[in-house]
């Protein structure tokens, strides 16, 4: 998953041998030399995580204009690993920009996923449960012609 930790980015992922489990306010985290544990806690999109001594702040990369989960292209892809657990949006719906069409979970923190101008939903390709990889194609919502 790419993130933004302490102001740098990061590609986060757990060497095979660790083990992290997430309980409510905690991450446990099991290696070869023992099991550690680090307090976890939100801020909107923003979270801290504290862990042997050091506190880190993690945050979604800051994506440039035209890498947005909706450019001008109407194709929505997942800005980042998760699981989606909304979907509002159906084939043929009239959009609006801005409007809502799904919602995916990633470290406990939820990514709305909206139309990027006003158009028509095309493509729907995931349902509420589905785990999807950063840049999974989740919807597809196309421009209205102007002929």
């Amino acid at each position: 998953m790419k993130v933004r930790v302490n102001g740098q980015d990061a590609e986060l992922s757990a060497p095979a041998d660790v083990t992290v489990t997430r309980l409510e306010d905690r991450l446990l985290v099991r290696t070869a030399h023992g099991t550690q544990s680090a307090l976890v806690a939100r801020d909107g999109r923003t979270v801290y995580v504290s862990y042997k001594g050091h506190t880190y702040k993690v945050e979604p990369q800051v994506r440039h204009r035209g890498e947005e989960a909706g450019d001008a292209s109407g194709v929505l892809k997942a800005p980042l690993p998760g699981q989606v657990v909304d979907v509002t949006a159906t084939v043929g719906q009239q959009v609006e920009k801005g409007d809502r069409l799904a919602v995916m979970e990633a470290m406990k923190m939820q990514q709305p996923v909206v139309a990027p101008f006003d158009g028509v939903v095309k493509d729907v390709r995931v349902a509420i449960g589905d785990k999807v990889a950063e840049g999974d194609v989740l919807l597809i919502v196309e421009a209205p012609s102007h002929e």
